[in-house]
């Protein structure tokens, strides 16, 4: 059934690979492969056909006249637009390809990874002498093989829909390439999903559902526009590029984002499967990654798309600003837990900083020595702080968080209205001292000894945004009534029009009050846990 020779070729290219095709690809797997296939394209095709011929007089495909009359024939049948009727069997058989190729191929995935997990075999595999990237291509390339094999007997029926529709070549090799970006984007963020919750397929399958909802519906409109322009005859913009009028600029733009995505996901999937106590991206990856997400929002902010917005509009220009912030907040969220390095990597950690000031004490002998004693002992410390996995988080997110304010502090200078701008960076401000609370609180309730602590750290992040906001409107307090309390909310927008100076200057003053006291009690306790690491190991007796 297989060219053994190929397959030769294929185990020294990937030997997991090799594994997965070879485990997979039986003769009863491909009959029934292919008979699914099959049956389904019938049942795709069939009602299609059958709509043409239902009525002699009528058809939903029927050339009309001016007066929206089907015309007909001298027998006396209905003249079929025969190019709509295979545009729309092009659509359905995209949106059901694209359907089957997310949703069915990360239960494949994630099933298959699943029950290496439990059988104990991945973490043999992982001890071969393959690299991490092969080993994670063969299995997303291999899982769901048959899967892959049902799709490729179908692409003739699909190709022979686009041909009949007049669908241009160009965009659909295009679409080609968005569906399997999209693949690996999905793949690769459920398998990396998995490695930090565990391997549960329906869970996962499910989660892939709801993730793919709003892309579908996307897919759907390019590929109806690609035949009506005028679905996208818009002034949409992005970085003043006409996006939604252009369609190949586009799908172009929507490439572009999947593979910036996939790229991040892949990375963190790699690190995550190689070492599985690190954080899933470095603190370096991170100021990369935040500038490029900043980038990529606030071209949607500039051009024609503002038009619509009246320069004495107080409200409309701070939905704006609370799209933004609400959108960096849940980010900003994940970004904490994707850089919190565990508890005892903190204590190694701190540990080791407590060691490295004792010796660099020890090497005071001299006044020209104690004269660099500070920098010798500060400099590698904001390093570690700055670029160190295995350090606290809190100056890595205030970076990230300069790196925001100074992208979207220069949109507000250059874009806002001026009766606004100094509103506007208040509320930046307030945005940012507000995710470094929480991200200090998080901090410190992973270095708890409770063994869900990083379940606590989420429900109490999440009950920090959401019960303020929510007690404040059960309480029927208003915006107007008292604003500094919503200044010092996750919502700080709501009640910066109608706050006065002293009040901003309050709420400033008693946010920075309350990071200090965190970081001091964070700092507190790192030197203890710092401390009793280094007890319990020079206490530990000697081995026999």
């Amino acid at each position: 059934m297989i060219n053994l020779r190929l397959l030769d070729r294929l185990g020294d290219w990937n030997p997991q690979l090799y594994r997965e095709i070879k485990g997979r690809l039986k003769f009863r797997n491909l009959a029934v492969a292919g008979a699914v296939s099959v049956v389904t394209q019938c049942l795709i095709f069939l009602p299609f056909y059958l709509q043409v011929f239902s009525s002699k007089n009528y058809s939903n495909y029927c050339l009309k006249d001016k007066q929206f009359q089907c015309l007909v024939n001298p027998a006396g049948f209905v003249l079929i637009d025969w190019q709509d009727w295979w545009l729309d069997l092009f659509n359905q058989l995209s949106i059901i390809f694209a359907f089957v190729l997310l949703v069915g191929g990360v239960h494949m995935l994630i099933g298959d990874v699943g029950k290496e997990q439990r059988r104990g075999t991945l973490n043999f595999i992982k001890l071969s002498p393959q690299s991490s990237e092969n080993i994670l291509i063969g299995k997303i390339l291999g899982a769901p093989i048959l899967l892959y094999i049902g799709i490729l007997l179908a692409i003739p029926l699909h190709l022979a829909s686009a041909i009949g529709a007049g669908f241009p070549f160009g965009l659909l090799i295009g679409f080609y390439l968005l569906i399997g970006a999209s693949c690996f984007l999905l793949y690769s963020t459920m398998l990396l999903q998995s490695f930090q919750v565990g391997f549960f397929t329906w869970p996962c399958t499910f989660l892939s559902l709801i993730f793919i909802s709003p892309w579908l519906q996307i897919l759907q409109g390019v590929l109806y526009a690609a035949k009506r322009q005028d679905i996208y005859n818009s002034n949409f913009q992005w970085f003043y590029l006409p996006i939604g009028s252009n369609l190949s600029l586009l799908m172009g733009f929507l490439l572009l984002n999947i593979g910036f995505w996939g790229y991040w996901s892949w990375q963190a999937l790699n690190r995550r499967f190689l070492q599985p106590s690190a954080t899933l991206i470095s603190k370096g990856q991170s100021y990369w990654l935040v500038a490029c997400l900043e980038l990529c929002i606030l071209g949607f902010f500039l051009g024609e798309n503002l038009n619509s917005v009246h320069s004495n509009d107080y409200w409309r220009w701070f939905e704006l600003i609370a799209f933004v912030e609400c959108l960096n907040l849940f980010c900003f969220m994940y970004l904490i837990g994707l850089l919190s390095p565990q508890r005892q990597e903190l204590q190694d950690w701190a540990r080791y900083e407590q060691l490295r000031i004792k010796n660099e004490k020890l090497k005071v002998k001299s006044a020209s020595v104690r004269s660099s004693f500070s920098s010798g002992i500060f400099n590698p410390l904001i390093q570690d702080l700055i670029w160190g996995e295995k350090s606290p988080v809190l100056v890595a997110i205030a970076l990230n968080l300069v790196i925001k304010t100074v992208i979207w502090g220069g949109w507000i200078i250059f874009v806002i209205p001026n009766v606004y701008k100094i509103q506007a960076l208040i509320v930046l401000i307030l945005s940012a001292n507000w995710i470094l609370i929480c991200a200090a609180i998080a901090q410190q309730m992973i270095l708890m000894k409770t063994p869900k602590r990083l379940w606590w750290s989420l429900i109490t992040i999440n009950g920090l945004i959401v019960l303020p906001p929510l007690g404040f409107a059960l309480l029927g307090i208003s915006p107007n009534e008292m604003p500094g309390l919503w200044l010092l909310s996750a919502l700080p927008w709501l009640g910066m029009q109608y706050a006065s100076a002293i009040t901003i200057f309050l709420s400033l003053l008693g946010q920075l009050s309350i990071l200090g006291l965190l970081t001091l009690q964070l700092t507190k306790k790192l030197q203890k846990a710092g401390e009793s690491a280094s007890q319990s190991l020079f206490s530990a007796p000697p081995p026999l």
